[in-house]
């Protein structure tokens, strides 16, 4: 099975020197193709088979020089307000379910848009106030022009609605969670090639760190609408009570685990976080 081969090869050279005895929080900086890979979702060799998010927090970070430059950043202390837009209910009827169990959760303390009030504009008018940002929408990536990777949002007069990657660098971020839930957020491309030999990577992950974003949740491959809205409802209650980004994904992901319906790592394993989450 690919993998518990894949654990063997890259996780269990690691637990066989005894350097994961006694941890519960795994920080990965990928390399190269393992930029694709959910390392939540590897299964080690035990019986009965459990993944390895079951075991462990995951977390990752586009370089070790991005996990330390963000240590050293100084963020200002986050309101506890959300913003939450979902402008593509009618395609995406799963994200107006996501994005209304938010504003349940945060009550006052959410800016809910849906349909065409979900613009640019609304986003950053909200991000002086808030401490989370949710996006639940497409998103595209660009493999051979990467700066023009995008979240579609909702247009309005002259602009198109697109937030790619050359814009979202300009953004007033100041250490905010931002939520990409869309469709493979967390891929990334090389200016010359799709997987350059060193950390040339340009994604929206690295944008919205690059632009003040303390951290970022998104994902590996295009996602089910219901499941994710589901993962999102898990994760948000977790997060609402104070838990980190990190623990309540993984907490989230493996409520997801015992569901039959949910179990697949189809439904939970693309989701990932990236940055200083603790």
């Amino acid at each position: 099975m690919p993998l518990r081969r894949l654990y063997l090869d890259l996780v269990q050279p690691i637990a066989d020197k005894g350097f994961l005895n006694g941890k519960r929080t795994l920080l990965i900086a990928p390399h190269g193709e393992l930029h694709f890979l959910s390392f939540g979702a590897l299964i080690g060799p035990e019986a009965p088979d459990r993944f390895l998010i079951e075991r462990f927090q995951v977390a990752y970070t586009p370089s070790a020089t991005v996990w330390v430059e963000l240590g050293e950043r100084r963020f200002r202390a986050q309101p506890a307000g959300i913003v939450a837009l979902a402008p593509n209910a009618s395609r995406l009827p799963g994200s107006q379910r996501e994005v209304n169990a938010i504003g349940r959760i945060y009550r006052k303390n959410a800016v809910i848009r849906i349909g065409a009030a979900a613009t640019p504009g609304a986003l950053r008018a909200a991000l002086p106030v808030v401490g989370t940002v949710h996006l639940a929408t497409f998103g595209v990536l660009n493999k051979h022009n990467p700066l023009f990777s995008f979240i579609e949002l909702a247009p309005a007069g002259a602009d198109d609605g697109r937030l790619e990657v050359n814009e979202v660098f300009g953004l007033p971020l100041s250490g905010q969670l931002v939520i990409l839930s869309a469709c493979q957020t967390a891929l990334a491309s090389g200016a010359l090639a799709d997987v350059p030999p060193g950390d040339d990577w340009v994604g929206l992950v690295q944008a919205f760190l690059q632009a003040g974003a303390r951290s970022v949740l998104a994902t590996l491959w295009p996602v089910d609408d219901r499941a994710t809205a589901e993962l999102m409802a898990q994760f948000h209650q977790r997060l609402s009570t104070g838990a980190s980004a990190m623990t309540a994904l993984a907490e989230a992901q493996r409520t997801m685990i015992r569901n039959p319906a949910t179990a697949r790592p189809l439904y939970w394993a693309g989701f990932t976080v990236s940055g200083r989450s603790e």
